[in-house]
């Protein structure tokens, strides 16, 4: 959802609250914390800068939307330690 800062003030309040009630069950920060699990999004951004830019972003590369999809796919499945999924489906597919 896009919320319109240049509109009428009442109607970007309004936008912001309907966002803010619809999304307030993924709000959970305090469970969220106690469960150990991230609430900031600096992991996330690191990491897409370290898998996926490092390597979709090297001098002279171009990539078609469906090639880079599945090379990001590849990278994440080795960083996120599943590479034997990889080549399980590979065999499979021979």
């Amino acid at each position: 959802m896009t919320i319109d800062c240049q509109g009428n003030n009442n109607k970007v309040k309004q936008q912001l609250l309907t966002y803010l009630e619809n999304n307030k069950h993924r709000m959970n920060y305090r469970t969220y914390q106690e469960k150990g699990l991230l609430i900031g999004s600096g992991s996330i951004e690191s990491a897409n800068k370290q898998i996926i830019q490092a390597r979709l972003k090297k001098s002279g590369q171009r990539w078609t939307p469906k090639g880079l999809q599945q090379v990001a796919n590849l990278r994440v499945a080795y960083h996120s330690r599943r590479w034997e999924l990889v080549k399980n489906a590979i065999k499979k597919a021979a």
